[in-house]
C-alpha cells in the first residue's frame, strides 16, 4: 500500500549500524550516466521513495566511509553475517523507515527485481571492483517498519563530492 503522506519524500540518511554505515543521500546530478559522488549515498530517482510500496534503490562507491563494509562483508561466506542487519532510512519528511537484510546478491548486471519490486524493499548497491566494472553487489533489505524520527537525524549535512 502507497503512504499518501509520501508525496515530495525523499530519503536522506542511510544508517547499518552492524557495520558503521552512516551516509547522507543525495539525488544523483548529471544524469543516470553520471559518475556517482563521494561522501553520499544517491538514490535511483526512477524507482520508488521509503512508503511508496515498491523498491528504494540507494547505492555508493565501496570505499572507506561509505558502502565498503557492504562489500567486505559480502565476501564473507557469501554475507551470511549481515543477514538479519538492521538498515535504519531517514526521510525528509522526518520519518524513519527500519528494513532487516534478507538478501546478499554479487555480481548483478540488472535492476529488473528491483523494478519489479511490489512491496516495500531497500536494495542497497556498490560496486565489486575499480571504475568501470560492470557487476555490483546488490543488498536486499525487508520492510518493518516507520515512525517519527528527530529531525536533526533525518537531515545531516551532506558533503557530496567529485571522488578522486
Amino acid at each position: 500500500s502507497t503512504d499518501p503522506n509520501a508525496i515530495g519524500r525523499v530519503a536522506t540518511r542511510v544508517v547499518v549500524p552492524a557495520l558503521g554505515i552512516d551516509l547522507p543521500i543525495v539525488k544523483q546530478s548529471g544524469g543516470p550516466d553520471a559518475y556517482p559522488y563521494c561522501g553520499v549515498a544517491m538514490y535511483i530517482q526512477e524507482l520508488a521513495q521509503p512508503g511508496e510500496g515498491r523498491a528504494t534503490y540507494i547505492y555508493a562507491h565501496a570505499r572507506v566511509g561509505m558502502f565498503l563494509p557492504l562489500l567486505e562483508a559480502s565476501r564473507v561466506d557469501g554475507g551470511r553475517a549481515i543477514i538479519g542487519s538492521l538498515v535504519e532510512v531517514y526521510t525528509s519528511d522526518d520519518r524513519l523507515f527500519l528494513y532487516e537484510i534478507s538478501e546478499v546478491r554479487p555480481h548483478q548486471l540488472s535492476l529488473a527485481d528491483a523494478m519489479a519490486a511490489t512491496t516495500e524493499q531497500l536494495w542497497l548497491q556498490t560496486s565489486e571492483g575499480p571504475p568501470g566494472t560492470k557487476p555490483k553487489l546488490q543488498v536486499v533489505a525487508e520492510y518493518l517498519s516507520d515512525g517519527t524520527a528527530d529531525p536533526a537525524a533525518a537531515h545531516p549535512d551532506p558533503k557530496p563530492r567529485v571522488c578522486e
